[in-house]
């Protein structure tokens, strides 16, 4: 791909504001000197799509106003030096070695310390440069994404470390290139993503979601209605990917189901091909691809001993070849189920983006407005595919939580469409709600879940939920 402008990460001068004034002031009080660049790499919320992107499917995501801030400084040693200014994420340093010197450990419970997600992005940046290093870096974190969120913090921290690396390292990348080997990255950490987090977070564009594709990488405006209001609520369950294999585990049934589903095109090899795939080879429509599964995969649970028999291959060669190493003691999958869920989400992704392409049409064929009631209707519909979302991905997928289907809930009668966004198993809700009634709605889920539900102190409820609006992708501010 062409290196135009447009294709790079902005490098821009450091606009002054009070959040990232703190962020200097922290990093000469740690360090002894100014920041020489500041690198933002925003939160996302994933407006529908949900465990699709790793089968193969286009996802529709859009930028928060929550990002990740990084300060960084140049050293001659051959160093790292992380710091946080939160205060509960202890220090770190290492020494600069190769990238395959890079270990990765979790802490005495499998989860990942804050740190490690830096790592990730470092050791990813490593591998590409050929471990050809000019300086080491001196590092300050500042996030306000909700971590353990669904909103993507950890990505963000990723994405942040690596392009930071790379930009010590005079490094030139694309948008597009550094997005696919910052999703490289994070699958050190062990959860075999599918590249939406890294995408939008280079890709996303102001005013505007992104309708994301891949092999090639990528990124379409969506334009959406002009009434429509985005509001994102935590359900209080925080959820970590790296620490269960909750989420690999649906990253493997998806594989063997697409594994099942191609057997009759294919001579039998262990090469692992996706849900998507399965589509391309076989020619069919999505509706004809879920008529397929049921066909096909009629069963609610198969044994590991019954996929083995079916694909004609050993206990070993299964653990060996599609499943993850905290997936390898699994002696049964629901693959029906799974691939239900992302052949009918991917069918919904495209009709979410054929309404907004639709809605904004008719506007430019006209003055530019449009009536209350097609305004209405519009909202209605996108938000019934929110709500069909959502309990496919609790019924089908099995990866919602009781606070997040309560959250819905409340939503729903309120006549608010809403859906878990992100992993699921805790995180976020993403509603989609008229911009008239936005403040009710809030009002009513702090009242009605926060303090009734959770026990929340009114003064503290409103932390939990913000009506939020597309902002822009990743930059680099310098500082001289």
């Amino acid at each position: 791909m062409s290196e135009g402008k447009d294709n790079l990460v902005p490098v821009i001068k450091v606009p002054t504001d009070e959040r990232k004034l703190n962020l200097s002031k922290h990093f000469y009080n740690e360090f002894g000197c100014q920041p020489e660049f500041i690198v933002r790499v925003p939160g996302r919320v994933n407006l529908i799509g949900e465990h699709i992107d790793y089968c193969g499917y286009p996802v529709l995501p859009m930028a928060l106003e929550q990002d990740i801030l990084l300060a960084g400084s140049l050293i001659k040693e051959h160093k790292l030096l992380m710091r946080n200014t939160n205060s509960k994420y202890e220090n770190f340093e290492t020494e600069l070695k190769s990238f395959n010197e890079i270990v990765i450990t979790p802490d005495a419970n499998g989860k990942p310390y804050w740190y490690n997600y830096m790592l990730c992005g470092i050791k990813g940046a490593l591998e590409h440069l050929n471990n050809e290093v000019l300086y080491g870096l001196n590092m300050y974190v500042d996030g306000n994404i909700p971590p353990a969120s669904g909103l993507s913090s950890s990505s963000a921290l990723v994405s942040a470390a690596c392009l930071a690396f790379l930009y010590a390292q005079k490094a030139v990348l694309n948008k597009i290139d550094i997005a696919g080997l910052c999703a490289r990255c994070e699958r050190y950490i062990g959860t075999q993503g599918g590249g939406m987090d890294q995408a939008i977070a280079f890709l996303a564009e102001k005013y505007c979601a992104q309708y994301i594709t891949w092999n090639p990488t990528k990124a379409t405006k969506v334009v959406l209605p002009e009434e429509a209001s985005f509001v994102v609520a935590h359900s209080l369950a925080e959820v970590n990917k790296a620490a269960t294999n909750d989420y690999n585990r649906r990253v493997a049934e998806c594989r063997l189901a697409a594994k099942l589903l191609s057997l009759s095109i294919q001579t039998m090899s262990h090469t692992v091909i996706t849900l998507g795939q399965v589509q391309k080879l076989l020619n069919k429509s999505l509706e004809e691809m879920i008529a397929l599964v049921k066909e096909t995969l009629p069963k609610d649970i198969y044994t590991k001993e019954e996929i083995c028999a079916i694909l004609n291959v050993s206990t070993d060669e299964l653990d060996n070849f599609y499943l993850t190493p905290n997936t390898k003691q699994l002696s049964e999958f629901k693959l029906k189920q799974r691939a239900l869920h992302v052949y009918e989400e991917a069918r919904r992704v495209e009709d979410f983006k054929k309404i907004c392409e639709k809605t904004n049409k008719c506007l430019n064929g006209t003055n530019g407005t449009s009536s209350v009631k097609e305004d209405i209707n519009t909202l209605e519909s996108l938000g019934k595919l929110m709500s069909e979302s959502h309990e496919s991905l609790k019924n089908l997928y099995e990866c919602s939580h009781e606070n997040l289907d309560r959250l819905v809930d409340i939503s729903f009668q309120m006549n608010v469409h809403a859906r878990l966004t992100g992993a699921g198993w805790g995180g976020c809700i993403v509603a989609l709600c008229p911009r008239e009634k936005v403040k009710e709605y809030i009002e009513t889920l702090e009242d009605e879940f926060y303090i009734k539900h959770c026990n929340i102190d009114k003064s503290k409820a409103n932390s939990y939920v913000f009506a939020t609006s597309p902002n822009f992708g990743a930059v680099i501010y310098i500082t001289n």
